[in-house]
């Protein structure tokens, strides 16, 4: 019982502190950053084309799990997800990265939407990423994507890291916040606890944000 209620209270206590600084208030509180290059859209409006820009989205993939079952990008489409990069064979950096997400699923276990998703680098030949997943002992919320030859590193590389440019992420020892839109929100050394704390603390942060803005939808509705 008092374990469970520690984990409520990191779970819960910074949404509420969020919620509660943000209340009533529209610019003041300080929102999660979007990271990587904008992109430009054209917007057909009032018999014009007219040109606009849109925060950078994680590209399409089509990747396997650890069951054989496609995972693409739509798959996670609407939930908060985390995503990492780990080489199987690296014994120094992978099984510290992999506890560390342990550490992510746990202090986040009272929400069951959330997805963790480790990409395998190495997954050709490296050995079942099934057993990898039984190794690390890793929970349900925690998915491990494989693909062909050197498509997960040609992925990580052009979709997580290129247009990203100077923004602190490199060597593949990050997590990766990505909101529902799929747009990437927070960048974290896997190697640190503290960075991974951070992580935590900013993923209540995001559903704070989320719940902030479905109330409003709501009031609208009401207000209509």
């Amino acid at each position: 019982m008092k374990k469970f209620l520690i984990l409520l209270t990191i779970l819960i206590f910074p949404s509420a502190l969020y919620v509660f600084l943000t209340a009533g208030k529209e610019r003041s509180f300080v929102r999660l950053p979007y990271f990587g290059t904008k992109k430009i859209i054209r917007i057909a409006g009032n018999g014009k084309l007219q040109t606009d820009t849109a925060f950078y989205t994680i590209p399409p993939f089509n990747l396997f799990n650890s069951g054989g079952g496609k995972v693409t990008n739509e798959t996670l489409k609407g939930r908060i997800w985390v995503a990492t990069f780990i080489m199987q064979a690296d014994t120094r950096t992978a099984p510290s990265i992999s506890t560390l997400m342990d550490r992510v699923e746990e202090r986040t276990n009272l929400d069951t939407t959330i997805r963790l998703v480790t990409f395998l680098l190495d997954s050709a030949g490296a050995g079942n990423p099934q057993a990898y997943a039984k190794m690390v002992h890793a929970g349900s919320r925690q998915i491990f994507l494989t693909g062909p030859g050197t498509s997960v590193a040609a992925m990580a590389a052009s979709s997580f890291y290129q247009p990203l440019d100077s923004s602190g992420a490199k060597g593949f020892n990050n997590f990766f916040l990505i909101d529902k839109e799929g747009c990437i929100r927070g960048i974290y050394n896997a190697l640190s606890i503290k960075e991974t704390d951070r992580l935590v603390d900013e993923i209540s942060m995001l559903e704070a944000a989320y719940y902030i803005q479905n109330e409003k939808k709501n009031k609208n509705k009401e207000a209509d």
